[in-house]
Formats: C-alpha cells, structure tokens, sequence
C-alpha cells in the first residue's frame, strides 16, 4: 500500500503535470479516506461496477480496489497510463481493474456502471455531467456519484443561495439529490491549485415522481410537466437574470417546438393565464427567486393551459 503523496511522488519523478488538463494531484490521505465513506464503498451489498474518470498518480484507484469492487479507469494521458499499467500490473491482470486509454467525453462507456468517483480535471465538469445525464435517460448509468469539483461550480449545482441559482441547478436537481462535501485547500493537492476544491455527492432520483412533488400537484389538481419544458424556461429566463420573469418569458423559448406540442401564436395567452394561478405577484419575481418546487408548479400550470386552449 503506498499513501497518496507517495503515488504523487512516484508519478512526479519522471513526469510533470500537464496544465491542459487540468491535472492536480490529491496527496491528503484523509481525502481518499472520506471521500470512499461518502461513496458508501464499504457497503457490500450490491455488486457494483465503478468508473474512475482521471486516475492521476492512482491513490483514489487504490482506494476503490481495497473494498472488491470492480473498478473501470479511463484516463487521457498515455504516460499516466503506463504509470497505473505499472503500479496496478496484478490488478489488471486479474481484471480487478480495466483501464481504458481515451478521452472521457468521446468514448463509450462500458455498460452496467453503477457509480463514478472521480477526482476529475475541472474544466471538464460540466460536459460531464451532460453526459452522464444523456447515458441516464438511454436507461444505463450510474446511481451514485462522487466528484471533485471546483468550488464554484459546486455552489452553482447546489444553490446554497439564491445567488448561486441557475439552469446548471435546475437542470442536474431534477435527476439527482446533491450534496455538499467537504471544502479542499489547496495544499492538499501537488501541484495546488490556485482556487478551494469541494467534494459532491450525487443519488439518483426522479425528483418530478417524488412523493413531496406528486402531492404538491395534486393539491392543485396539476399533473407532472415534462421536464423539457421546467428546462427550457427555467434556461431562458436565467439568461436574462436581471429581468422579470414576465418579460423574459412573454415569447416562447426557442428549445420549445411545434413538434413538442407548444404553438408559439398562443404562447402568451398560455402562459399569462399560468402566470395568474401563481399568484398576483409572482409574474414580478426573477429567477433566482423561484424555489425547484415553484418551477415545478409553474411548468405544470403552463401544460394545464396549453391543453385546455
């Protein structure tokens, strides 16, 4: 067993960290550590199947072999790969560990994965989790997810406040409950970045088929909106954040087709009269805020007009 800033050191020795992307390497054991109690990796009742995007110099691989989970590792950089084929020869030998050489974002992913942990180079971060929720919707992917992300970002997809509330928010709420982990220095990376890291738990849920939504709506004799629709005008109206939504949202947002069923000529009428369920003032209001269950609500009674004209 080598500890994190070992596996750091081994790999530093001959190679030098590639800037482009955006490799920063954990060699803080006690965040290998917490992050496998935050994936549940103890938890041996599943069998499970995990992807490793971004191995780097290994610790968080080696982490996730300690518990006998099947672990699948795709990493971009070819000298890393030869580092891992190294340091893991009788895992993947064994096939306890597949490692797969390409980019992330292009390949296919095998099929059958259950969770991603992953430490990953974070200008990839949102094209990822785009991904992830396409994979989601073909009806493979994961159920659990575990990510390093830039601390940012990680405040923009849990909107801790209303500043920080946004389609990116929306968007990933609807598919996953997400919570907030623990803050990173960066000391606890070599070389550190210049900017504080947060670690992000991802469950997998239906938020429009929850209990909490479906008795919300039925209380108002409402039926579950379509999620295109929650995203297209929760989009269109952070786009102009600063403007009522009223305003923002008077034309039809332009991801919302004919074929989709919505007709841009009665658009306006449709959606003052939805406007007018949700009270005198809520036409008034700016995106950031609206609460998830106001978007939720307001989409429902924008589908209730749109059938009944």
């Amino acid at each position: 067993m080598y500890t994190s800033r070992q596996l750091a050191d081994l790999l530093l020795s001959t190679y030098f960290s590639n800037k482009d992307l955006g490799q920063n390497f954990i060699i803080d054991d006690t965040i290998i550590d917490y992050i496998g109690d935050l994936a549940e990796l103890s938890d041996q009742k599943v069998e499970r199947k995990i992807l490793e995007i971004g191995l780097g110099p290994g610790a968080l691989t080696q982490k996730l072999l300690e518990y006998n989970h099947q672990v699948v590792g795709i990493e971009i950089d070819h000298l890393i790969c030869e580092h891992i084929r190294h340091v893991f020869e009788k895992e993947i030998e064994s096939k306890k560990l597949i490692l797969i050489e390409g980019d992330a974002l292009k390949i296919d992913w095998p099929k059958g994965i259950t969770d991603i942990i992953a430490n990953i180079p974070y200008q990839i971060s949102s094209p990822l989790l785009d991904k992830i929720t396409q994979i989601c919707k073909s009806g493979e992917g994961p159920s659990k997810c575990v990510f390093m992300f830039q601390e940012e970002f990680a405040k923009r997809i849990c909107a801790d406040n209303s500043f920080n509330r946004g389609p990116l928010w929306i968007t990933t709420s609807l598919d996953w409950e997400v919570k907030l982990g623990k803050k990173i220095s960066p000391s606890s990376f070599k070389p550190q970045p210049k900017i504080d890291s947060r670690i992000v738990s991802f469950t997998r849920r239906d938020l429009l088929n929850t209990d909490k939504i479906t008795e919300l709506l039925k209380s108002k004799n409402l039926e579950i909106p379509n999620s295109r629709l929650i995203r297209a005008i929760s989009s269109t109206s952070f786009n102009q954040r600063r403007k009522k939504i009223r305003n923002t949202l008077k034309r039809q947002p332009s991801k919302l087709k004919i074929k989709h069923g919505y007709e841009p000529k009665m658009w306006e009428n449709i959606v003052n009269k939805a406007f007018l369920m949700m009270g005198d003032d809520f036409s008034n209001y700016r995106p950031e805020q609206l609460s998830l269950e106001n978007w939720i609500e307001f989409s429902a009674q924008i589908e209730y007009y749109r059938k009944e004209l």
